[in-house]
């Protein structure tokens, strides 16, 4: 989440920035229409690792799965 929150940072810099300095209107707004596309994936890989990870850890809390990741961490 902390990287989310930098990467909303510097992507709202780099938009004050192309309103600031971009001065043709379609330009601007295709411009301004990639920053969005990036934030939109972002976000969207975001809520995919976060969904990864909770599935990851409710499946290591079951007793059945931590003894065989056990067994098999323990032969490693």
């Amino acid at each position: 989440m902390q990287n989310v929150t930098r990467f909303e940072q510097h992507r709202a810099v780099l938009e004050q920035h192309v309103h600031r300095t971009v001065t043709d209107p379609d330009t601007r707004q295709v411009m301004l229409e990639h920053i969005s596309a990036m934030g939109a994936a972002m976000h969207a890989e975001s809520t995919d690792t976060d969904a990864a990870l909770r599935l990851h850890n409710v499946r290591r809390r079951s007793p059945l799965r931590r003894f065989v990741l056990g067994v098999v961490e323990g032969a490693a």
